[in-house]
C-alpha cells in the first residue's frame, strides 16, 4: 500500500496542486519558502499519530493568499492510495467497485477544513433567495471567524477538486451565489465520515524525522530517543536469568556505595545540621543512598553511544564530542534502524517515513551513498532536500519540484508523459552538477566548456549580477543531444524557461559554388555548415510548439561571434599569457587588428582550437572580461528568454551598475535620485530603459537585454 497522489487546495502555499508519488523513495525539491515543510505538515495531518488532534484546528494564515478572502472557502487535503491490502484499516479507505460489494485496490483519505454546518446552511439559504446579491453574501462572509470552522476526516471520496466546476458544486460558487445544501452529504463525492479514523491511524506507521535536528536533545528525550527505543526492544529479549543476575549485582552495588564510610559520615553531618537548625521535633530523618536503576529498562537509559569520527582512528568519545555532521549521521542511522526494527513487530497496512532535509550537516559523498545503499523494505519514503547529490540519486518519476510563484507554489512533475526509456536516459545524465537544473528558476543549456566558463563571467562583469543571483542554472551538455534534457521543460512537466545555446557553424570563409573544387579547409567548413544547418532545423522544429524551450545560435562559433561583436581588445590582452615569443604576440595582434572580419575571426578560432584549446582559452579570456565587454546578441537573447521570472528590481540594479561604470559620480547620483522618485506604477523595466538612454550608449548591452526581454515576457 502506498500513496500515489496528494492534492492540496487553498492550503498555505498551494492554491490547487497535485503531488505524485511512487513506491520507494520520493523527493520534494524546492527553494526556501516554496512549501516543502507545508507539504509535509499536510501529510502528517492525515498520517502521523504523533501529531496531536488539535493540529487539525487551522488558522486564518493557513489559507492560500490568492483567495480574495478566506471566509466560506475550504482547505482540502486529499490522499490517494494504491495497492491496498486486505487489512481492516485499508478496507475503510478502499473505494467500492461499481455494482459489486467488493473493495478495489485503490482508496482515498481526505481532510476538509470547512465552515460549520450552520454557516453552510446560511449560504445555501441565500442561494435560494430571489433577491440575493453580493452585499448579502458579504454580510454573511464578513461575520465568519476561524472559530466557525471545523476539521473533518472523510474516506473514499472521488471528487476532483482541481476541477473548478466540482469545487463550485461542493463548496460554492461565490461569484454567482450558488451554494450546496449541507443536508445532502454527497458521500459518493466527498466520501464517508467514520468514527474509525483511529483504526485507520493505527493501521498506518508514520515516522517523521525533522530537519536541523539537535541530536543530543533528541537522544536525551526518553520517549523520542531512537537509541532508547532500540534498547527497550533489546531489553525484552534478555533472558530472565541474565536480567536477574544484573539486577542482583546492581542491588549489591547500591548497598556497597551507600555503606561507604564517607557516605555515612556525610549523611550524619546533614542530620546533625538539620537537628541543630530546625530542632528535633520537625527535623526529617535523612540518609544518603545510591539509586542506580535496578529495573533493566531503566538501567538501559544510562547507556550512551561512544563514537569516533572515522573508522581508522582508535579514539572514541561521547556523542556530544563528535562533529555536527557525524552526530546527525548517527541520529539518522538510529532512526532508520528503529523504523526497521518496528516493522516486523507492527503489522501495519502501510509504512511511511518522512525525512526533512537528510543532507543537514552531512558530507556530500555520504548524502548520495546513503540513498543509493539503504534499502527501504515495504516502506514509502518521502524526503525534502536542497541537495543536488540526493536529487541526482532519485528517479525523476519520484521527484516533485516546488516552483515558487506569486502567492502560491506550483508543483511540477518532471517525468509526466515521458516513457521509461526517456526517463532512464535523463537520469543517467543528471549527475550532481547537472541536477541543479531541477532547482533553477531558469535554465540555459550549452554545448561546450567555453560557454560554460565565459557566459557567467560575461553576465557578472557586464551587469553586476551573477546568474546564480537571478536563479539561472547553466548546464554543459558536452555536445550531447539537447532534446533529452529539454524534454523536462513543458506545460506537463517543469514550467520553467529553458534556453538552448549552440553554434550554427556557418562558414566564415567564402565557399565556392562547386564543392568538388574545395580545398581541405573549405571542405571542412562546408561539412560543418551542413551539420550546423541540420542541427538548427531540427532544434527549431523541436521548439516550435513548446513555449518553455527556445534555441539560440552563434552564426559561426562562440569564439568567432565573440570577437566580431566588438571584443578584439579582450582577446589581444590574452596574447601575453598564451605566447612567450614577442614575435608570435605581434603577429597574432596584427591579425586581430585587421579590418577584415574573416582574418580576425579565423585568428580567434586558431587561438582557441590549435594553440591552447577551447577550455584553457576560455579560462584565460575570462580574466580579461570587463564591464566594457559586449555580450553577443544571441547570448543576450538566451538569457532574456530564460530569465522570465526576474523583475524591476533586477533591472534597476543592473542599470545602476552600468551607469556607475560609464558615468561620473554626479550623473550616477542624478540617475539614482530619478529612480527613487518613481511611483510603484512607473517601476517597470521599460521605464528603466527610457531613463538609462540618457546615460548609456544606444548599443549598450542593458538596453539590448531589455529590448529582448520585452519580446518574450510581460515587462
Amino acid at each position: 500500500m502506498h500513496i500515489s497522489k496528494m492534492y492540496l487546495r487553498n492550503f498555505r502555499n498551494f492554491c490547487s496542486q497535485n503531488f505524485l508519488f511512487h513506491p520507494g523513495v520520493n523527493t520534494l525539491i524546492g527553494e526556501n519558502g516554496s512549501g516543502k515543510t507545508n507539504a509535509f505538515f499536510a501529510l502528517r495531518l492525515l498520517l502521523d499519530n504523533n501529531l496531536p488532534i488539535s493540529a487539525s484546528k487551522l488558522i486564518e494564515n493557513d489559507f492560500n493568499r490568492k483567495l480574495s478572502r478566506w471566509q466560506g472557502h475550504w482547505i482540502i487535503i486529499s490522499l490517494q492510495f494504491e495497492d491496498l491490502d486486505s487489512s481492516e484499516g485499508a478496507n475503510i479507505l478502499a473505494h467500492k467497485l461499481e455494482h459489486v460489494d467488493e473493495a478495489s485496490s485503490s482508496g482515498s483519505y481526505h481532510f476538509y477544513f470547512r465552515p460549520h454546518k450552520k454557516i453552510r446552511k446560511k449560504l445555501y439559504e441565500l442561494s435560494l433567495d430571489e433577491d440575493k446579491d453580493q452585499q448579502k453574501l458579504e454580510e454573511i462572509l464578513s461575520a465568519i471567524t476561524i472559530n466557525d470552522y471545523e476539521g473533518v476526516y472523510h474516506f473514499r471520496g472521488t471528487a476532483d477538486f482541481s476541477n473548478e466546476a466540482v469545487y463550485k458544486e461542493l463548496v460554492g460558487d461565490f461569484e454567482n451565489i450558488i451554494f450546496p445544501n449541507p443536508d445532502d452529504d454527497k458521500k459518493d463525492l466527498l466520501g464517508i465520515t467514520s468514527s474509525q479514523i483511529f483504526l485507520v491511524r493505527s493501521e498506518i506507521a508514520c515516522t517523521y524525522i525533522k530537519a536541523l535536528r539537535d541530536v543530543m536533545a533528541e537522544l536525551r528525550k526518553s520517549k523520542q530517543s531512537p537509541l532508547l527505543n532500540l534498547l527497550r526492544g533489546s531489553a525484552k529479549n534478555i533472558q530472565v536469568t541474565d536480567a536477574s543476575n544484573i539486577t542482583t549485582k546492581v542491588t549489591e552495588l547500591n548497598e556497597n556505595i551507600s555503606n561507604l564510610s564517607e557516605i555515612k559520615e556525610l549523611a550524619e553531618k546533614v542530620k546533625k545540621t538539620l537537628d541543630s537548625t530546625i530542632g528535633f521535633t520537625y527535623a526529617p530523618n535523612v540518609s544518603i543512598r545510591s539509586e542506580l536503576p535496578e529495573d533493566i529498562n531503566k538501567l538501559f537509559q544510562s547507556l550512551t553511544l561512544w563514537v569516533g569520527d572515522g573508522e581508522d582512528t582508535s579514539h572514541q568519545g561521547k556523542l556530544e564530542d563528535l562533529s555536527l555532521g557525524g552526530a546527525n549521521l548517527i541520529y539518522i542511522t538510529l532512526k532508520l534502524l528503529e523504523y526497521e526494527y518496528k516493522q516486523p513487530t507492527e503489522e501495519k497496512a502501510a509504512h511511511f517515513l518522512l525525512i526533512e532535509e537528510p543532507e543537514a550537516h552531512i558530507h556530500t559523498h555520504i548524502q548520495k551513498t546513503m540513498f543509493d545503499n539503504y534499502k527501504f523494505q515495504n516502506t514509502q519514503v518521502i524526503t525534502t532536500t536542497h541537495s543536488t547529490h540526493i536529487s541526482s540519486a532519485n528517479k525523476i518519476k519520484s521527484v516533485n519540484i516546488l516552483c515558487k510563484e506569486s502567492n502560491e507554489t506550483i508543483v511540477c512533475h518532471p517525468s509526466n508523459g515521458l516513457d521509461d526509456n526517456e526517463c532512464t536516459k535523463i537520469e543517467r545524465y543528471l549527475d550532481a552538477t547537472r541536477s541543479t537544473l531541477l532547482f533553477a528558476k531558469g535554465v540555459i543549456l550549452v554545448e561546450g566548456d567555453a560557454e560554460l566558463v565565459l557566459i557567467p563571467t560575461l553576465f557578472k562583469s557586464v551587469f553586476g549580477l551573477s546568474l546564480d543571483e537571478i536563479g539561472i542554472s547553466l548546464i554543459n551538455m558536452n555536445s550531447t543531444v539537447f532534446d533529452h534534457i529539454a524534454n523536462l521543460f513543458d506545460d506537463k512537466r517543469i514550467r520553467r524557461h529553458c534556453a538552448i545555446i549552440t553554434d550554427h557553424d556557418q562558414s566564415l570563409i567564402p565557399l565556392k559554388e562547386n564543392k568538388d573544387d574545395d580545398t581541405d579547409e573549405e571542405k571542412k567548413s562546408r561539412n560543418s555548415a551542413i551539420k550546423g544547418e541540420e542541427r538548427k532545423q531540427k532544434l527549431n522544429q523541436y521548439c516550435v510548439d513548446n513555449p518553455w524551450v527556445e534555441a539560440f545560435y552563434a552564426e559561426h562559433t562562440f569564439e568567432v561571434d565573440f570577437v566580431l561583436n566588438g571584443n578584439r581588445r579582450e582577446i589581444i590582452r590574452t596574447l601575453s599569457k598564451i605566447y612567450k615569443s614577442q614575435k608570435s604576440i605581434d603577429t597574432s595582434k596584427a591579425l586581430l587588428k585587421s579590418k577584415d572580419d574573416i582574418t580576425v575571426g579565423c585568428e580567434a578560432l586558431r587561438l582557441a582550437d590549435k594553440v591552447v584549446g577551447k577550455g584553457w582559452f576560455a579560462l584565460t579570456l575570462a580574466e580579461e572580461i570587463t564591464y566594457e565587454t559586449f555580450i553577443p546578441v544571441y547570448i543576450l537573447e538566451a538569457i532574456a528568454f530564460a530569465a522570465g521570472h526576474i523583475g524591476y528590481k533586477h533591472f534597476e540594479k543592473m542599470a545602476k551598475y552600468r551607469v556607475e561604470n560609464h558615468c561620473s559620480h554626479e550623473e550616477l547620483c542624478d540617475f539614482i535620485d530619478t529612480l527613487e522618485k518613481l511611483d510603484d506604477i512607473e517601476r517597470t523595466c521599460i521605464k528603466i530603459k527610457e531613463l538609462s538612454k540618457d546615460y548609456l550608449e544606444d548599443n549598450d548591452d542593458l538596453l539590448l537585454l531589455i529590448d529582448t526581454y520585452e519580446e518574450y515576457h510581460v515587462c
